[in-house]
């Protein structure tokens, strides 16, 4: 080992995965090593010492040198055999004696399906930055992780739970882990094995090329032919449909972490305690960035140094933006293990949507920041900002592939309709699968949601400028402008989704995928027990939903539950109670849920037996899925929304009015959001607020909204 030791002090710089290359090494000690048997490698570990502290411990398997003296060892992950056995020995459980500790092997039950055999083929990742990851033949992925600190990665400690406890696919499933052990210490994981997810590339790159095509149509045309308007915004929607398909993915996430029970993963109530250390946090790397902002200003592109003198004069109010955090302590708000480095680079685009990958965090963050529990809106804040950078580094990509400097202006307002539109549709997705049930880890306050949201993304970008200064000096203008717009005022209500910045209103329709969640009731009593254990979004169908489907006349029963009970069982007198229970009365479907069913307690209660079906249909539970299709073109005034208001189909007002209301987490219908902070109509706004679909039809809403624009039109109000 001290001959590769002496090998290791020359050839680490070239290392990709060497996270030192800006220091210099004056020692490389080793730590510990095993040999693997049937191999001629050796798992070993070293400390690197530099010039300056601290130092680091990486972890380095060695091929033994074939002709000993004469040529230093090599990279034994290089070696299939050796990788190979590293499986073998997971699945056997194995434990290898070092000088100093123990490498322990150990597998999952799903190690088997992955690999039912010695893998055969192994091929190594290119392109890795921090870590080493071999494939064996698309079946599954060995990763070692090279610099270490004493402790589980939080990848294995996630992806061990996700596999282990919840039937979730949302992560690739952990097969088997390499950890090292020794006498005092905690176990500092060296390696883990996941499942392969056969996949199309990232969601960065698959992005990144259509907002090349969406350009073309919005702003630069195509050969033969010119922009396409229609076309633009078309592909836009289709981009926000799978933004908020891997919202609804982050929030699935998410609610499983939050019911994790383990002592390092169980959920906590957030404190003062937590919230004056983010604070500190936030403050720090704001002051480093805006520091390294300030030395490096001349040396920034022409077209960001005015960008850079501004972002310094409004250094105050940026500072500011860390006292929206207190809301989390204003109200009880659990603080959860979350992603930590979440961006379109961790999720991989597959047949049947999207995986998330790379449970490590921030590679550059201590292992005991990467493992601590956090607000769940940091990695909301982390994708935003990744579909900012998506939008505007197309953008630029674009000007620099037609070499000119004026077009990536040019593309600004394209790109920002696109990124407005893609962020809103993933938090709708995200809010739907998180507030909309309930989640104990988001505030219930809208605007508190808004206010910290801009603050985590502030966070985020103070972050970027550090990072872009030092490795992509190009691209520093686009967490400057996320600065400057981040200080310009703070969030109002509605930000956390904000509409295009022409204030554009998009009207989307909406189709139902229905799916039957395994329940089915015969009476009243396994209805209302039912009713208690089924998932909430079969709650939210078979109420709010209702109107989707009954769009011209909602009846005398307006949801399934007094419908089924009053036809099917012929049980009028419950039927008119629970047709009684009015959706719009209630702020949480866990509210809803309880109302219902202790309506039915209560009838039950005054009953000798429950009723049963005699010749008639069960009630089975079912839950959907929403997919938002265009519908109409952009308005901008009264005139155009009232028009365009005729003519919509009527899912597209289920969309705005009901949907938007709880499920997407908006509080409100997006026509009042709009026509207060579009047009200014607050009055309108406040009578349109009012309205409430479940008392008639989704027509007699449209009606009802005609006559509001009428009236305020016929007053001077359409501007």
């Amino acid at each position: 080992m001290r001959e590769g030791a002496a090998a290791l002090a020359e050839d680490l710089p070239s290392r990709r995965w060497f996270g030192g290359k800006s220091r210099t090494v004056i020692a490389v000690a080793p730590v510990d090593h095993a040999a693997v048997p049937g191999t001629r490698g050796v798992l070993a570990i070293f400390r690197i010492e530099f010039t300056d502290p601290p130092a680091a411990s990486y972890c380095i398997p060695l091929l033994a040198a074939a002709r000993p003296g004469r040529e230093p060892p090599g990279d034994a992950l290089d070696d299939p055999a050796f990788c190979a056995a590293l499986v073998d020995h997971m699945r056997a459980g194995s434990a290898l004696g070092g000088r100093a500790g123990t490498f322990r092997f150990r597998a999952t039950a799903g190690l088997g399906e992955m690999l039912p055999e010695t893998p055969a083929i192994a091929a190594r990742i290119k392109g890795e930055q921090s870590n080493t990851s071999v494939v064996f033949g698309e079946r599954a992925v060995l990763k070692i992780y090279r610099r270490l600190e004493p402790g589980p990665n939080p990848e294995l400690e996630i992806t061990e739970f996700l596999t282990r406890e919840t039937p979730l696919r949302v992560a690739p499933r952990l097969g088997g882990a390499i950890e090292y052990e020794h006498a005092g210490g905690e176990a500092t994981t060296l390696a883990t094995l996941h499942a392969f997810v056969p996949n199309r590339g990232d969601a960065w790159s698959a992005f990144a090329a259509r907002l090349g095509e969406y350009f073309a149509a919005a702003v630069t045309g195509r050969e033969g032919g010119g922009v396409d308007p229609d076309r633009a915004r078309s592909l836009a929607e289709a981009d926000a449909a799978e933004a908020r398909a891997l919202g609804a993915l982050t929030g699935t996430l998410h609610m499983a972490l939050a019911g994790a029970t383990a002592a390092a993963l169980a959920p906590e109530r957030i404190a003062a305690v937590d919230v004056a250390r983010w604070q500190e946090a936030f403050a720090v790397g704001l002051g480093g960035s805006l520091a390294a902002l300030g030395g490096g200003l001349d040396a920034l592109p022409t077209d960001s140094r005015e960008l850079a003198r501004r972002v310094l004069e409004a250094a105050p109010a940026l500072r500011d933006a860390g006292r929206a955090l207190e809301a989390l302590v204003a109200e009880p708000v659990d603080k959860i293990r979350v992603h930590g480095d979440y961006h379109l680079g961790q999720v991989l685009c597959t047949a049947d949507g999207f995986v998330v990958v790379d449970f490590e965090g921030e590679p550059v963050r201590p292992l005991a920041e990467r493992r601590a529990r956090a607000c769940a809106l940091k990695d909301v804040a982390g994708m935003l900002r990744s579909f900012t950078y998506a939008a505007r580094a197309a953008a630029l990509r674009a000007a620099e592939v037609a070499n000119d400097a004026g077009l990536a202006d040019r593309l600004g307002p394209a790109a920002r309709a696109w990124e407005a539109r893609a962020r809103e549709a993933f938090v709708g997705g995200y809010l739907a699968e998180t507030a909309a049930r309930g989640a104990r880890f988001l505030p219930g306050a809208e605007g508190a949601r808004d206010r910290l949201l801009r603050a985590f993304e502030l966070d985020k970008a103070a972050y970027e400028v550090g990072y872009e200064i030092a490795h992509r000096p190009g691209w520093v203008r686009i967490p400057l402008e996320a600065l400057l717009d981040a200080a310009a005022a703070p969030a109002a209500p509605g930000a956390l989704a904000p509409r295009p910045a022409d204030q554009a209103f998009a009207f989307v329709a909406c189709l139902e995928l229905r799916e039957f969640v395994g329940a089915r009731a015969e009476d009243e009593r396994q209805l209302a027990d039912l009713i208690e254990q089924v998932p909430l979004d079969s709650i939210y169908y078979h109420t709010h939903g209702f109107f989707l489907r009954h769009k011209f006349l909602s009846g005398l029963y307006p949801n399934d539950f007094a419908s089924w009970v009053a036809v099917q069982l012929r049980d009028q007198t419950l039927g008119e109670r629970l047709a009684m229970v009015d959706p719009a009365e209630f702020a949480s479907l866990d509210d809803l849920r309880e109302a219902l069913a202790g309506t039915i307690d209560d009838h039950l209660r005054r009953l000798p037996s429950a009723p049963r079906i005699v010749s008639a249909e069960p009630f089975d539970f079912v839950r959907s899925r929403i997919v938002e299709v265009p519908a109409g073109p952009l308005v901008r005034t009264l005139e155009e929304f009232r028009q365009a208001l005729l003519d919509v189909d009527a899912s597209a007002i289920y969309f705005h009015v009901v949907e938007a209301r709880l499920r997407l987490g908006r509080g409100q219908n997006d026509f009042a959001e709009w026509i207060e902070r579009a047009l200014g109509l607050a009055a309108l706004a406040a009578r349109v607020r009012a309205l409430n679909p479940y008392t008639g039809s989704l027509e007699r809403t449209r009606t009802r909204l005609l006559q509001l624009c009428d009236d305020a039109l016929a007053a001077g109000g359409g501007r």
